[in-house]
């Protein structure tokens, strides 16, 4: 018994992550309060991920493993809490390896306080190498400077909820591939939801091991912000300066004397613009071309970046009853009771 009066279900989801899934699901043994089940989606793997989950099922009687193949994160999630038993739900993703006492700390905002609706956890890196490091430093909110507690809006790698308040905002946008957690995050802030920040609740994740993987992972990310529009200036801001790269680039064939405004340009935009925050990765890494591997980081992350944002606000535009839309009707707060 947990002295509680609230139930807690953490689910999660995977996809072909076998050794991701055993490391959450590993971590969940050690927690010095035990959730009271666990809920597993997988997607439709096809690597063993599924079989692990069902050795893990005979030796723990709380943890399900429910299969929705060709779901999405959102739909996995979606699946997942509705079928949940508890009424405080727990979301974390394959790969987290959650701190021993990860699990008590994020729930017991909403076990102390029934008017708490909402609690952000938080997540720190788990790299395995030098490149890890430097993408960690460099893309993880929290790892250079400390969040601020009352406008972070978490992952759903580390985060807890009613599970009424999440049928109250309509659950996660299903229809999104990636910016689902951000978009529930803006939902619940428009519903005025209590919230609460847990940061000493933490999971480990690591980050991506090398530059393309860097490169698929912030693609994706850009396209969901395509489709969302969520944080469009900056995405704006670095389009209109590869634009004028490139505009630069094409004039230096005509004439020779654009060659060099090109080079001013590119050093300005592609250097020092991001010399300050590879600086600060840097000094953090402490080892010989810590700079320069910082750099080439930020360089990836921008253009991969911005090309899947240039795709997703195409397809946007293309189908707007399938993004703008649904994403207005989904922030509409009409009809959502207090």
């Amino acid at each position: 018994m947990n002295g509680s009066n609230e139930t807690v279900s953490v689910v999660l989801t995977v996809l072909n992550d076998r050794p991701g899934c055993a490391a959450v699901l590993d971590a969940f043994a050690g927690q010095t309060r035990a959730p009271d089940e666990i809920i597993v989606v997988d997607g439709g793997s096809t690597d063993g991920t599924r079989e692990l989950i069902e050795r893990h099922t005979a030796e723990d009687r709380r943890l399900r493993c429910v299969v929705a193949a060709d779901s999405n994160i959102a739909q996995g999630r979606n699946i997942g809490i509705e079928q949940a038993r508890g009424t405080v739900i727990v979301t974390t993703d394959a790969g987290c390896r959650a701190e021993p006492e990860w699990l008590e700390r994020l729930v017991r905002p909403l076990e102390e306080d029934p008017g708490v609706d909402v609690v952000a956890g938080f997540y720190r890196m788990d790299p395995h190498s030098m490149l890890e490091t430097a993408v960690g430093l460099a893309t993880m909110r929290g790892q250079l400077e400390p969040v601020d507690p009352e406008r972070f809006n978490p992952s759903a790698r580390s985060m807890a909820f009613r599970k009424s308040v999440w049928r109250r905002a309509g659950g996660f946008p299903d229809w999104l591939y990636t910016s689902e957690d951000t978009l529930f995050d803006m939902k619940l802030r428009k519903m005025g939801v209590r919230w609460a920040f847990a940061g000493d609740a933490v999971v480990r994740w690591r980050p991506r091991s090398s530059m393309r993987s860097i490169g698929k992972q912030f693609y994706l990310y850009g396209r969901g912000r395509g489709h969302t529009q969520i944080e469009a200036a900056d995405y704006l801001y670095h389009l209109r300066n590869l634009a004028l790269l490139g505009a630069m680039l094409l004039a230096g064939l005509w004439h020779p004397a654009a060659w060099g405004l090109f080079a001013v340009t590119a050093l300005y935009f592609l250097w020092w613009g991001l010399h300050g925050k590879a600086a600060r990765v840097a000094a953090r890494l402490k080892v010989r071309g810590g700079y320069w591997l910082a750099l080439a980081v930020y360089w990836v992350v921008l253009f991969a970046g911005t090309a899947g944002y240039v795709v997703g606000s195409v397809q946007r535009r293309r189908r707007t009853g399938v993004y703008r839309d649904r994403m207005n009707e989904y922030l509409s707060t009409r009809g959502v009771q207090a």
